[in-house]
């Protein structure tokens, strides 16, 4: 952490290590998520409303990180890139445990009976997420290097490399949400309530994927336009 130590000696606060805790947040609550699902899979309801709340403190904790960053990042603070660059980026990545509390939420609205088939493809969309969102994590706390560096080519093209992996992560969340859609709709057996909830769950899980590679995308463009 000396480097981020550093640049609050020069510039006063430094917004990055607060960056990185809220990223770090952002991966617990999906890891939260499968725990989640595991337990609606075992009917343990009782524990899928335990970490409903589990999700719900840690986007109350993420909240109080990101007014942290607003309430300090000041048009009159110096700071290594565009503040409104940074500000923009803290908001697409807050978009991540939104959509994880989102979901946490809709586990409990009914008891559902999920298909075998189905659930094993949820399985496999949460896991494709949950790396999607670690290769998200290696990108933000790359952000000290960058800065130790004084973003240095090299270090911007390895997390250049890291956000296209999570755009080619993200691409393949899409195409298991495609299955789970048609196996979904295709599902004569199972209640029409049932279905609807399961298919609120898979666009939302989807939307979890997509905004971490948003907020990827906002990084590229926070350290290519400062």
């Amino acid at each position: 952490m000396k480097f981020f130590r550093s640049v609050g000696q020069v510039f006063g606060y430094s917004p990055f290590p607060t960056l990185v805790k809220h990223a770090v947040l952002c991966g617990r609550a999906v890891g939260i998520l499968q725990k989640q699902f595991e337990a609606y899979e075992r009917g343990n309801f009782e524990l899928v409303e335990k970490f409903r709340d589990e999700i719900d403190e840690l986007e109350s904790q993420a909240d109080e990180l990101k007014e942290e960053i607003r309430t300090h990042v000041t048009r009159s603070l110096i700071l290594p890139i565009d503040r409104q660059d940074l500000l923009e980026f803290l908001r697409a990545q807050d978009e991540i445990i939104n959509n994880c509390e989102h979901v946490g939420h809709m586990l409990t609205f009914r008891k559902a009976k999920v298909d075998i088939k189905i659930m094993d493809e949820l399985k496999i969309l949460l896991a494709q997420l949950m790396e999607c969102v670690n290769e998200y994590e290696a990108m933000v706390d790359h952000i000290g290097t960058l800065i130790e560096t004084s973003f240095d080519k090299r270090e911007i093209q390895r997390v250049l490399e890291l956000i296209q992996e999570i755009e080619s992560l993200e691409h393949e969340c899409d195409q298991i949400q495609m299955k789970l859609h048609t196996l979904l709709f295709n599902s004569e057996e199972l209640n029409p309530l049932d279905v609807y909830l399961m298919i609120t769950w898979v666009v939302h899980l989807g939307y979890i994927a997509n905004s971490a590679a948003r907020a990827a995308d906002r990084f590229r463009l926070m350290i290519l336009g400062r």
